[in-house]
């Protein structure tokens, strides 16, 4: 069940209201420390030009979401807001949002990885964010490799922030964080046999000694 918290631009957003609460009552059938009831906050920013929607896990009691008002193609728009829902409704059940911070880089994107994961099996969507397959594996290993010296200085400095989330100039590489993640996720489940719901109740920590 789902509790509006507050509308950016409610003429919009109330028109997406049962994709979200389909979405988080199916996440909920399949995560077991899901709140009953969960608020959403929908913001004026952060809704991506290429998906038309963004999310972000505040609280373990609060999920934001963005509509981008001029994202063209309404139905795309609506499949990646189900996957958006159900890549948020993950990070509650793992404990990573924003109030339970600070998380190393590192943590961070294990945990991004396990959420696209289980966007991509659940919500059937691609999560082009975490998509790794034009990278070497050198590349990979050389970005966790740095990804690792960052700490938790991903959480508390914008900057690093977004440059290994988002966009790292000097590389000139998007999304480094989730799709270095979403590699490391998809090899220690394939090596360990695992399937994504085995790693729910899992911390970062737990998953890292895995590889």
């Amino acid at each position: 069940m789902i509790h509006i918290a507050h509308f950016s631009n409610e003429t919009l957003e109330r028109q997406f209201i049962p994709i979200v609460d389909k979405a988080y009552t199916d996440a909920s059938k399949i995560l077991d420390k899901l709140p009953g009831s969960i608020d959403i906050k929908f913001t004026d920013n952060g809704g991506s030009e290429l998906t038309g929607v963004g999310g972000f896990s505040l609280s373990p009691k609060q999920i934001n979401l963005a509509i981008h008002q001029d994202f063209e193609d309404r139905a795309a728009q609506e499949v990646n807001l189900r996957s958006t829902v159900f890549h948020e409704a993950f990070h509650v059940q793992q404990g990573f949002t924003y109030t339970q911070s600070p998380f190393t880089a590192l943590q961070s994107a294990i945990y991004e990885g396990c959420a696209i994961k289980f966007e991509r099996d659940y919500a059937k969507n691609t999560a082009v964010y975490g998509d790794y397959s034009s990278c070497t594996e050198d590349q990979l290993n050389t970005w966790l490799d740095e990804i690792r010296t960052v700490g938790t200085e991903y959480f508390e400095n914008e900057d690093t922030w977004r440059k290994w989330a988002f966009y790292h100039a000097e590389y000139k590489q998007k999304w480094i964080v989730y799709r270095v993640g979403s590699w490391l996720v998809d090899r220690i489940l394939a090596d360990n046999k695992l399937g994504i719901l085995d790693l729910k109740s899992k911390t970062a920590d737990e998953i890292i000694q895995l590889i």
